[in-house]
């Protein structure tokens, strides 16, 4: 008899194989979040997006990058374990200003 689940399984392993002959990247797209429209979050709840959506909405004013210390007052006060917390800012292909906001282990 043939274990239907484990064919499932197998089908959800191989990639597919396109047009061109390359077989299709595996491709997670939610392991980045949207915060904001500059601002992304990775390993973060919804709750914790959530609640940085409004903190930094209501309480940043100017440059994302003048930010990065109040953000991580924010974060330190509203947040279990703001230790595991990391800030990276970078500026993008279009020269704009980002922050990713990480969380580190759990």
């Amino acid at each position: 008899m043939i274990d239907k689940t484990l064919e499932t399984k197998n089908d959800l392993k191989e990639p597919k194989t396109l047009q061109n002959g390359f077989k299709e990247v595996a491709k997670n797209s939610t392991f980045v979040q949207d915060i904001l429209r500059d601002v992304t979050g990775i390993n973060l709840s919804k709750q914790e997006i959530t609640k940085l959506k409004v903190l930094l909405r209501f309480d940043t004013k100017g440059s994302l990058f003048d930010n990065i210390q109040n953000i991580y007052q924010l974060v330190g006060a509203n947040f279990e374990s703001p230790e595991k917390i990391i800030i990276i800012p970078f500026t993008n292909s279009k020269g704009s200003e980002h922050l990713n906001i990480q969380r580190i282990g759990r």
